[in-house]
């Protein structure tokens, strides 16, 4: 029998809380390390359109890689600057597909029900920002974001993730802002959700994604409707 089946929901978390916090040492030393080599450079004086290089085997066998205006470089290389930034969402997305494609999977088979009836406000907090930077370009809209888990306040704009942002979150992670519990339909709601059309299952499902309506049990404003195709076809 593998490891995975005889592992508690406890062994899990220990080993997710144990895989966030080796990426917030990396994030730690990472940007520190991007610090530092700006402040380093700032002690230089250059024009606007002098280059930095990023090159290899610069002894023996030189190649160059990647350039970037050093003015510029000095500016994203400072607290708070892009380089940062970009550091910290990547890492965010990379732990947040973590959970959801390994560790949500092994707390469910360690309860024995399915990883799609797992809610974890958290980690719903969590896509939220993944969904910012892969697909609206890391712009937050006009209307915020709105979390459940975290009391961020971000305005409309560029998505910032700090350096107090990022270790507010796996503090979360290590605290009681998980709050992982079961939610799933019951028998009579699952039979008719297999006789929705696409239309019908696209719409019930993207109703319960909305914050508090499967926990708490909201009905889906077209059950109606459909109660009443599938009674005609009868």
């Amino acid at each position: 029998m593998s490891k995975q089946n005889n592992e508690s929901t406890q062994d899990v978390m220990h080993e997710l809380v144990d895989t966030f916090d080796e990426y917030v040492v990396c994030m730690t030393f990472a940007t520190k390390g991007i610090r530092e080599y700006g402040e380093k450079l700032t002690a230089g004086s250059f024009s606007n359109d002098h280059q930095t290089w990023i090159g290899s085997k610069l002894d023996s066998n030189p190649k160059m890689h990647a350039r970037i205006k050093t003015v510029e470089c000095i500016e994203k290389c400072k607290e708070g600057g892009s380089f940062s930034n970009e550091i910290r969402k990547s890492l965010l997305c990379t732990m947040y597909s973590l959970w959801d494609e390994l560790y949500r999977h092994r707390v469910a088979a360690t309860s024995n029900i399915e990883a799609k009836n797992l809610v974890c406000p958290l980690m719903g907090d969590l896509r939220k920002i993944r969904h910012c930077v892969i697909h609206n370009k890391s712009i937050i809209p006009e209307v915020g974001i709105i979390f459940e888990v975290l009391d961020w306040q971000l305005s409309p704009g560029k998505l910032e993730i700090t350096n107090e942002r990022f270790l507010d979150f796996n503090d979360a992670v290590r605290g009681s802002g998980m709050k992982i519990h079961s939610c799933k339909l019951s028998p009579e709601m699952e039979e008719l959700f297999e006789r929705m059309t696409s239309k019908e299952r696209k719409s019930f499902e993207s109703f319960y994604k909305i914050k508090g309506n499967k926990e708490n049990d909201v009905e889906w404003p077209g059950l109606k409707q459909v109660l009443k195709r599938i009674e005609q076809v009868r």
